[in-house]
């Protein structure tokens, strides 16, 4: 079983998976933004959820302490770099969460810096990716039958841009919002590009969804394949937690279903897009509980074998 305490590693791993997902999806439009319509325009679709990635990983690098019983010795989780992929895990982290750090200050305080920003943001992106990498080589060990295949890093990248398209998705629409309360000068324009960066990430939702579900068939045949730890690990996700399996996979789907009905109801509509930021919302917060709860069942569904 899970205790209390083990509740900040899949917190923590959702958190930085989104956040590095969230970096790509905002990067791709900053540089898309930046060539069509100029770097004020970039900035101003990029500022405010920029913020926000900057939030959510600081947030996750300190939630993550109380996995250990000791937080103040993390610190010296980087000693073993040069062998463990864990301590490469946590430096990245450091370097990903510096970087978006040191971008942020860029864009507020130098915003005719666009090389230095493109320079930095895709240095970010790079290092969300590689932490995201590094995450997943944790875990793949021979002793951990069920976490020791190619599911746990498709899992876990998966995780990565769901989250981070459909997270990035909402995080437009408030800062569309914003900027319609303040009457701003480029509405027209930002509302455009909202509207159809709402229809790539229902896009993009619809195929992760679908690989992810994949993957899951993928794990459990390759766990019936194998000996009685696998079997033990299979009974586990398909007989004691089978409930919360259920609900997992029957969130992911009627979240990104729900996000599909409600972008191609705004499609056929004339309402401003940013009306349907509450449910936008919910299809997101449907989409994460449910990969917390698969976050979960990865890690509840372990048995450990051999030494």
């Amino acid at each position: 079983m899970v205790n209390l305490r083990e509740w900040a590693l899949p917190v923590y791993t959702i958190m930085m998976q989104m956040s590095a997902g969230s970096m790509l999806a905002l990067w791709v439009l900053y540089t898309v933004a930046l060539r069509r319509y100029g770097p004020e325009i970039a900035t101003k679709l990029t500022k405010n959820p920029l913020i926000v990635i900057v939030v959510t990983v600081i947030t996750a690098m300190i939630g993550s302490h109380y996995h250990l019983s000791r937080p103040a010795f993390s610190l010296f989780a980087v000693l073993n770099f040069q062998s463990s992929w864990l301590s490469r895990e946590v430096g990245f982290t450091v370097v990903f969460a510096g970087l978006a750090g040191l971008l942020l200050l860029v864009l507020l305080y130098r915003p005719n810096a666009v090389k230095g920003q493109l320079a930095l943001g895709w240095g970010a992106v790079t290092m969300g990716v590689v932490t995201v990498y590094a995450m997943s080589r944790v875990y793949l060990l021979p002793t951990q039958i069920a976490w020791n295949s190619v599911a746990t890093p498709i899992a876990f990248f998966c995780a990565m841009v769901l989250l981070g398209v459909i997270g990035m998705a909402v995080v437009l629409l408030i800062n569309l919002y914003l900027f319609t309360l303040n009457k701003d000068s480029d509405l027209v324009l930002i509302r455009a590009v909202t509207r159809r960066v709402l229809t790539l990430a229902c896009g993009v939702a619809i195929l992760v969804a679908l690989i992810e579900l994949a993957n899951y068939g993928f794990q459990i045949v390759d766990l019936y394949n194998q000996g009685s730890t696998a079997h033990a690990s299979l009974y586990l996700l398909l007989g004691l937690y089978r409930a919360l399996f259920v609900i997992r996979v029957g969130l992911l789907i009627a979240g990104v279903l729900a996000l599909s009905l409600v972008t191609l109801w705004q499609q056929r509509r004339s309402k401003p897009v940013v009306r349907f930021l509450a449910s936008i919302y919910l299809t997101f917060l449907m989409v994460l509980i449910s990969e917390v709860l698969g976050r979960f069942l990865f890690y509840a569904v372990h048995v450990r074998t051999g030494i």
